[in-house]
């Protein structure tokens, strides 16, 4: 497949960065298959990337923390709970979902399992 490059600058990076924070953690999507894209969450995390890289990457580093970001954590649940399959998916199917709703945010294994739990009741 034919692989693309984009040039951008420090500004365009944040503005990609804020389109995909918008398009993936809207409260009432106009594409919901969106959010929970494989492809976008992996874009959305090369993008995190280049901004930690960037001069003011400890202050990105700090921003990405999903503890830091508690209404993410939660737009992504309630993306999720959207989910029909959910309640079927084994262990690993669901931290599979979970992990692409949460990019491009960075959290523990303990983190992740938080949201699991959340999602499926236990929180």
């Amino acid at each position: 497949m034919d692989r693309f490059d984009l040039h951008l600058d420090y500004y365009g990076l944040l503005s990609l960065h804020k389109a995909l924070l918008e398009a993936r953690f809207h409260e009432n999507p106009e594409n919901e298959l969106v959010a929970g894209s494989p492809l976008v969450a992996d874009i959305h995390a090369q993008v995190r990337d280049l901004l930690i890289k960037s001069d003011k990457g400890s202050q990105w580093l700090e921003w990405f923390q999903l503890r830091n970001r508690p209404d993410r954590r939660n737009r992504a649940i309630m993306l999720i709970r959207k989910c029909k399959r959910w309640d079927r998916l084994s262990p690993d199917g669901k931290k599979k979902i979970v992990t692409g709703y949460l990019s491009p945010f960075l959290y523990s294994e303990a983190e992740l399992d938080e949201v699991i739990a959340a999602l499926d009741g236990s929180e």
